[in-house]
């Protein structure tokens, strides 16, 4: 990839940004409610309403809220809780290691189950274990992550007490704390995922095996493993990729209900509070939050489409 690609690239992220904050602004003001009324409390006056209205600004026209509003994004900004007064900035990133570090783990989870069985039932087309990742693959799909989860916590944490059933600790308690008490959440939220890459992977992996100079190359007596090292696994790559970037916004989004069922306080248990409470400065923050990662995961995949391709690093 180019540097003008690159910035390119940037540019077009920072629009999608923008527009999410349009959008985002735009839909919560449709959301039935007023805001003032919930934090001024049940047995508030007319008269303390409209003093917390005009406080917060919900006064002004939309128009000068929002540029308010984005005004101070641009600054790293992006308000206070409406309830606890707290800035959006620090509750997110308090909130942020939790859930990232459940769906970085869920991402290796699935990379290590999706890959090798989409690599090996692809190299075994037609046979019992093509069949079998194909069945299994269709089955991790079709089950809800939370119902997963409560399986995993049923037979992990109560049937067979290895795991704790709910909770988290950060990993500078150690890597083996963190681990136990992120393996039920990550695998869970992981598996769907997995599933996905498996037939992906598989029919990358088909397709690759179908070319001409494969067939080219086992004619001339390469051996298998020889293909699969120098030619299946970069080619086959590239989709692959494509589907991981899809599906990194997906794994942040599951981890909001995979946290609730793990009693974990993510970024699950504040968007849901925040839902709940109507605190929309806190709601905001965290739709930007998670859509500036989908647009780095994705300015990620670029940069890997170039390594994996030269072709592309010239475009």
């Amino acid at each position: 990839m180019s540097f003008s690609s690159f910035l390119t690239r940037i540019g077009g992220g920072l629009v999608v940004l923008w527009l999410v904050s349009v959008l985002t602004f735009g839909l919560i003001q449709l959301v039935p409610g007023d805001p003032a009324e919930v934090a001024a409390g049940d047995s508030a006056t007319p008269e303390r309403v409209e003093t917390i209205r005009q406080q917060l600004g919900l006064d002004r026209p939309l128009v000068e809220q929002y540029a308010t509003w984005l005004g101070g994004v641009l600054r790293g900004d992006l308000g206070a809780s409406l309830f606890t007064g707290e800035p959006v900035t620090d509750a997110i990133l308090r909130s942020a290691p939790a859930t990232l570090s459940i769906t970085l783990l869920a991402l290796i989870v699935a990379v290590g189950l999706g890959v090798p069985a989409g690599i090996l039932a692809g190299l075994r087309q037609g046979s019992w274990l093509d069949r079998a990742v194909a069945t299994l693959a269709t089955i991790g799909i079709a089950m809800p992550g939370f119902w997963v989860g409560m399986l995993l916590i049923l037979l992990f944490a109560l049937i067979l007490p290895w795991l704790p059933a709910t909770g988290y600790e950060p990993l500078s308690e150690g890597v083996d704390v963190w681990l136990e008490h992120a393996i039920i959440p990550a695998t869970a939220l992981g598996l769907a995922t997995g599933a996905e890459l498996a037939r992906h992977t598989r029919g990358c992996v088909a397709d690759v095996l179908s070319r001409p100079y494969i067939r080219t190359a086992r004619a001339r007596g390469s051996s298998s493993f020889w293909l699969v090292r120098h030619h299946v696994l970069r080619n086959a790559a590239i989709p692959v990729v494509t589907v991981l970037g899809l599906q990194a916004g997906r794994l942040l989004g599951g981890a909001i209900i995979i946290e609730l069922v793990s009693g974990i306080h993510g970024l699950g248990t504040l968007t849901v509070n925040s839902i709940l409470q109507r605190d929309f400065p806190v709601l905001q923050g965290y739709v930007l939050f998670a859509a500036a990662i989908v647009v780095v995961v994705n300015l990620v995949v670029d940069g890997l489409y170039g390594w994996l391709n030269p072709k592309v690093r010239t475009s």
